[in-house]
């Protein structure tokens, strides 16, 4: 018998946007010739709408997946990304961003699962961490739900862009938009398998101001994983020498790539930061209307914050809960209870009848006339009566 035939591998598109970040061009060239998806199922697109373009050193790296489209004006990053999606010919979509870490099962861990999980139309990760090397900090965020993830992140099947697409003047914060909502169907990725963002001086967004915020602790918080969790094959000692070592001299000559030069982000986060700060002040001042909630107790009145009535809320509601189970419990027990009494209730008549019936029985047996003892001997003849004419015949 001839050898079973196997189906193959899909092909992917890896996308990349680029915009003045020739420091990290030779590292993100490394991350790609480390993937361990087949190359021939593969190619990369790279739009590049920067003022210093990186043509000289896509055609140096002679990498042959490459696809390197110029564009001679800004773009937002909402558009960007629609126009790589023009460009692709592949069956899945993988993000691969061009200042971040991916490691070298990056591809094959996004198009496994989104082959064994054929609901889904998108893939990413919810849980991603974050180094910051100045404080020698690694930082989980998230988990924030099943159907999230941030678009460094994604791999997704072609035929969602059927669906869906980014808005165009978008320029981050641009995955809610194009996941519906957070509604497409979603699959999560394994996030040591997928990514690791290292903070640097030229961040679009500077995450050290995530340390200034209030963060909820449930989805920002410090973790026991180091960067050799994450970097540790041999073959990645540079890439691990120019995020710990190299970036930041690399970084503080290049004027190009200072987040000044992106001028339509710093106005989108200055316009989300006024947002969030409005729905702040909205917050206090509805809480300065509804006023204190007071808890009068036998040892006297208690204010409480509203985290505090959250939980009594709670509390209250699990005790409901249990009131209710309590009562179906009850209802259970009285039915058994019905049902035994019914049960009883038959035995007695049963029994009430079978006491009449023995009644007439004995009341049968006391009307018999009663024999008339005898009392000869065993084998002794009666006496013979010498008047008996039969005798005498």
């Amino acid at each position: 018998m001839g050898k079973k035939k196997t189906s193959p591998l899909p092909m992917v598109s890896v996308c990349t946007p680029t915009f003045n970040r020739r420091p990290f061009i030779q590292n993100m060239f490394q991350c790609f010739r480390n993937q361990e998806y087949p190359k021939s199922r593969i190619e990369w697109i790279i739009v590049d709408d920067g003022t210093d373009k990186i043509h000289d050193l896509v055609k140096e790296a002679d990498i042959p997946q490459i696809k390197y489209y110029e564009v001679n004006n800004k773009m937002p990053l909402g558009a960007k990304r629609n126009f790589m999606h023009q460009q692709v010919t592949g069956d899945i979509i993988v993000y691969m961003d061009d200042d971040d870490y991916y490691p070298p099962d990056r591809i094959s861990h996004a198009v496994e699962t989104l082959t064994e999980h054929p609901q889904a139309l998108c893939a990413g990760s919810s849980e991603i961490y974050i180094y910051f090397k100045e404080m020698d900090k690694m930082i989980q965020c998230g988990p924030y739900g099943p159907n999230h993830a941030t678009a460094g992140t994604f791999a997704f099947r072609k035929e969602l862009l059927k669906q869906t697409k980014y808005e165009d003047h978008a320029a981050l914060a641009e995955e809610r938009a194009f996941l519906k909502d957070y509604t497409v169907p979603f699959v999560q990725l394994d996030p040591m398998k997928t990514i690791l963002v290292f903070s640097h001086e030229h961040n679009t967004f500077d995450k050290r101001k995530m340390f200034q915020q209030q963060q909820d602790p449930r989805f920002f918080k410090e973790s026991g994983k180091v960067v050799n969790n994450f970097i540790r094959r041999k073959s990645e000692k540079t890439i691990k020498k120019f995020f710990m070592d190299d970036i930041d001299n690399m970084l503080k000559y290049y004027e190009p790539g200072h987040p000044t030069m992106k001028p339509d982000v710093l106005k989108q986060i200055k316009e989300i930061e006024a947002k969030r700060e409005e729905m702040k002040q909205e917050m206090i001042e509805k809480d300065k209307e509804n006023g204190p909630i007071i808890l009068n107790r036998p040892e006297g009145s208690v204010q409480l914050s509203n985290k505090q009535v959250v939980e009594i809320i709670k509390q209250q509601q699990n005790e409901i809960l249990q009131l209710k189970n309590d009562r179906v419990e009850f209802d259970r027990m009285s039915d058994l209870m019905k049902i035994k009494l019914v049960e009883l209730h038959n035995k007695t008549v049963s029994l009430r009848k079978e006491n009449e019936a023995l009644q007439k029985e004995m009341q049968n047996i006391v009307h018999i006339p009663p024999t008339p003892p005898s009392f000869l001997e065993p084998n002794e003849s009666p006496p013979i009566n010498k008047s008996d004419p039969v005798l005498h015949a």
